[in-house]
């Protein structure tokens, strides 16, 4: 216990010396003070979600750790590409057009008039929410002494080391803590989470937001859990409306476990007219998403050809869309959990992007593994817990659903769901079967680059 505390203080300060250099390289007290508080902000949020004294060590320890392995993976990213934050991007262009335009509104005279500005703010329609929160903080900033690019990506760094504290709250219902801990590591460092990270985007939001959707559903909170799934519903809505049409899966889900869970009485009672009363929602649902979808296709197409030839995958990817309605959802979704392919495709732009190029890898593996602990013994014990049942099935659907845009940042919202599934399945292999299987889904990889390099 003893080295825990020691550890936790020493992260202490190696986080106030992170924060300090986030204000020195910005110029900026704003932005020291903002790293401080989310670093106090998390733990408080930790004392909240976990009662036992360990796992709230642990989580807190995870969370310290990962807020400055992202933070300086930030830092070092913004300083070697971003000269000039109206210009300049690390990835994805859409950030320059967030950081312009939420920078212009910051310099409103209150935040009241931020707010009454969005709400009939065209522009900003289906990315409200972020453009208010991201506005405010810039406004706070210029308050003080100005907005800047690295305060505006601290936010993506806090949920992205949040999103490993509700992974670990989920394992460690389901396997030991120190397992627990392991397998939350190996997530931080190899998924995608890494390095989206240091990308300013709303993705990472909506990722934190559809955690605390799956905490939800797992750890469910009678009849007040339903008015929590509908404030998570609105809040995703206004991040991207898409993820918000979808997020309704999880609230019908939310319903559907409470009124069939034998231990909530009253509810298990009435549990068939309720779910009578659902099947209308949830027909709507079906409807309104096609809808969302179509709309996406429709106005996304050219932007995912163009990932899809950043990943070294044009050609291909364009005739994946040009499959039929039903078959084209089932091998786009398929190919956008091999994305970047091959692995080191996207190395050729940017050598900061080995952390894309190895969770395309580590993700590929994963898959491997669930599909193979799913269909041969030892079957997935984790397929037997209704609740990560319901949660894999949700997954699957939103991967299959955005075929029209399958970029990786648009569905790895419900990543650490199938991570946790993942872990499910390889802990139930013997030790030599799981090196075997890992070097086999490797092997199996590799050849799949050597056909793709040979048939190119």
């Amino acid at each position: 216990m003893k080295s825990k505390s020691v550890n936790i203080n020493l992260l202490f300060l190696l986080n106030f010396i992170f924060a300090c250099t986030a204000g020195l390289l910005s110029m900026s007290l704003t932005t020291f003070l903002l790293a401080a508080l989310l670093t106090g902000g998390g733990l408080l949020w930790i004392n909240v979600l976990f009662k036992d004294k360990t796992q709230r060590q642990y989580a807190g320890i995870l969370y310290l750790v990962f807020f400055l392995v992202y933070g300086c993976f930030m830092l070092i990213t913004n300083q070697t590409y971003v000269q000039d934050p109206f210009k300049d991007i690390f990835y994805a262009k859409d950030s320059v057009l967030f950081y312009t335009y939420i920078d212009k509104i910051a310099g409103m005279n209150s935040i009241s008039e931020i707010g009454n500005y969005y709400k009939d703010d065209f522009f900003a329609g289906d990315w409200k929410g972020f453009a208010y929160l991201s506005s405010v903080l810039g406004f706070w900033a210029k308050g003080i002494d100005t907005n800047n690019l690295i305060l505006q990506k601290l936010q993506i760094v806090f949920c992205s080391a949040f999103i490993l504290v509700i992974l670990f709250k989920i394992l460690s219902h389901y396997i030991v803590n120190e397992i627990s801990v392991q397998l939350t590591v190996i997530y931080a460092l190899l998924s995608y989470n890494f390095f989206f990270s240091a990308v300013y985007l709303r993705d990472v939001h909506i990722g934190l937001l559809f955690g605390l959707y799956a905490l939800l559903l797992i750890f469910r909170k009678g009849f007040w859990g339903i008015l929590y799934g509908i404030l998570l519903t609105v809040l995703i809505y206004l991040f991207r409306p898409e993820h918000g049409y979808f997020s309704v899966t999880f609230l019908l889900a939310y319903v559907y476990l409470f009124v069939t869970d034998k231990n909530n009485v009253t509810a298990n009672k009435f549990k068939i007219p309720i779910l009578v009363l659902l099947t209308l929602p949830a027909l709507t649902q079906i409807v309104v998403l096609q809808q969302g979808f179509n709309t996406i296709q429709s106005t996304s197409e050219n932007y995912y050809d163009s990932s899809m030839s950043n990943a070294g995958l044009g050609s291909f990817g364009s005739m994946l869309l040009k499959l039929p309605f039903g078959v084209r959802h089932v091998a786009v979704g398929l190919f956008s959990q091999t994305l970047p392919f091959p692995f080191y495709a996207v190395l050729e732009e940017n050598p900061f992007f080995i952390f894309w190029a190895l969770a395309a890898l580590f993700w590929f593996v994963v898959w491997v593994v669930l599909i193979y602990t799913s269909a041969f013994k030892p079957r997935n014990p984790f397929f037997q817990i209704k609740e990560l049942r319901v949660l894999f099935l949700i997954a699957v659907l939103l991967i299959l659903g955005a075929s029209s845009n399958a970029d990786t940042r648009r569905i790895m919202a419900v990543y650490p769901v199938i991570y946790v599934i993942f872990c499910g399945g390889i802990l139930s292999l013997p030790k030599l079967k799981r090196k075997q299987l890992i070097g086999a889904s490797l092997l199996g990889y590799f050849g799949l680059v050597f056909i793709y390099a040979f048939i190119k």
